[in-house]
């Protein structure tokens, strides 16, 4: 019982530790302090890959047996991302919206439930295990490219109002949030895409599942539909670079209440 009750607690104090520390590197610009802060978020990411695979050798099937679970993995996914990215650009202050994120999945996974009874019978097959870790996974990479978005967004107000301030420096180049937010973009897609496929082969070689499960898809289509419509807009550069900023923000947003959808329907589709 301790995974499901003591884990999460202790995940929740050092995402909320780590923020407290990045909120006071805003205030106050440390060196030494953004060096314990990027260390503890190596080991906060350590420790929420120990929980997860003492989750999944419990219940022999990673974290996606209920809402919750999902909730919490996409967290570590987000979370994930966020540290590769900064072993190759210091994102500065650009990193407390993905530790805020990552608290509220936190928190929504312990309300929605971490200790699974009973779960459809299709989330412990292989194909789902498939489908749902390279959505989750696409949809953390799109997040990506909504934090980049609006660092952008702060920067060019930060130059237009030519305020040279704390913030402006603490946040990375134009040319590299550009540069990341495509990356993020195309390889969200990508995942996406492959997730979309996975789903509908699963649907045809297995011929099973309720209707619940999938009517889901309908989200998924809506899901991929949204992250290409991204991808192909960055990709041709339809928007100028601060228009193309505002939309990867809305449709990041968007993407994330298309899998909430989607969870949703997988869980409780079938109860009404």
């Amino acid at each position: 019982m301790l995974t499901y009750t003591l884990f999460p607690a202790i995940m929740l104090l050092f995402f909320g530790g780590l923020l407290a520390m990045w909120v006071t590197l805003y205030h106050k610009p440390d060196e030494l302090l953004e060096r314990i802060a990027d260390r503890v978020g190596w080991t906060t990411l350590a420790l929420f890959a120990v929980w997860l695979s003492i989750l999944t050798y419990d219940q022999r099937q990673i974290p996606i047996l209920t809402a919750g679970q999902i909730s919490v993995f996409l967290g570590f996914l987000i979370w994930m991302d966020q540290l590769l990215v900064q072993r190759k650009m210091s994102q500065r202050m650009l990193v407390i919206l993905p530790l805020v994120t990552v608290i509220l999945l936190l928190l929504a996974g312990i309300a929605g439930g971490l200790h699974h009874k009973s779960a459809p019978d299709e989330l412990h097959s292989a194909w789902s295990a498939v489908h749902i870790v390279l959505s989750m996974a696409g949809v953390a990479m799109l997040f990506g490219s909504g934090v980049y978005g609006a660092g952008s967004m702060l920067l060019r107000r930060e130059l237009m109002s030519r305020k040279f301030g704390r913030l402006f420096s603490s946040l990375p180049s134009m040319d590299e949030m550009h540069k990341l937010r495509a990356f993020a973009i195309y390889f969200g897609w990508l995942l996406i895409t492959i997730s979309f496929a996975s789903a509908v082969a699963f649907m045809f070689l297995e011929n099973s599942g309720t209707p619940s499960f999938f009517s889901h898809l309908h989200e998924m289509f809506g899901l991929w539909g949204a992250a290409s419509l991204l991808a192909l807009s960055e990709r041709f550069r339809w928007l100028g670079d601060q228009k193309q900023a505002r939309l990867t923000v809305a449709m990041s947003t968007v993407i994330f209440l298309l899998i909430t959808g989607s969870v949703l329907q997988i869980f409780f589709g079938g109860q009404s």
